[in-house]
């Protein structure tokens, strides 16, 4: 299967390097991409966009926000935390009747359109949460936030009761 999908892949034109360890990386519209091939499962196909963004301890919150607004809006895709930063995977069973290459674009294209969805993202998160303040900053807002709503419910409750 790894030889019809390395096919594919070359007839969409796409110049593929082998990445030690990896799979191989191939660019479009400026996105370095990965086919991970595993030998275990040589059904499965795997295309990643490596490093979509960096994770560090002062970004922990950005970060999970980041992965949850991908996984928890976009279709077909995942979000994970690899090696230091988010990465974003396609990932597909194949039967062995597919049309690869129109398989594959289509990955490609849902790729090119989730990198899309994550710098919209990663803006409106870094808007909202700027870098400047820590995870413990962040924590405490929403701490006070917590600790205001329950003593607006426990007024509210104090006040039905009467």
């Amino acid at each position: 299967m790894k030889e019809k999908i390395l096919e594919a892949l070359d007839s969409l034109g796409f110049k593929l390097e082998e990445e030690e360890n990896l799979g191989y990386s191939f660019n479009y519209e400026g996105l370095n991409l990965l086919f991970m091939y595993s030998e275990d499962d040589t059904n499965f196909l795997n295309i990643a966009l490596p490093g979509i963004y960096e994770a560090n301890d002062g970004n922990v919150l950005q970060v999970c926000a980041l992965m949850e607004k991908i996984n928890s809006t976009l279709k077909y895709v995942k979000a994970y935390l690899f090696g230091g930063s988010v990465w974003i995977f396609y990932e597909r069973e194949l039967f062995g009747d597919e049309d690869l290459p129109l398989v594959i674009s289509r990955m490609v294209l849902r790729l090119e359109s989730s990198a899309q969805f994550a710098r919209k993202t990663i803006a409106e998160i870094e808007e909202a949460m700027p870098n400047g303040s820590s995870d413990e900053e962040s924590g405490d807002a929403v701490e006070e936030t917590v600790e205001e709503e329950t003593a607006v419910e426990k007024s509210d409750d104090d006040n039905n009761n009467e």
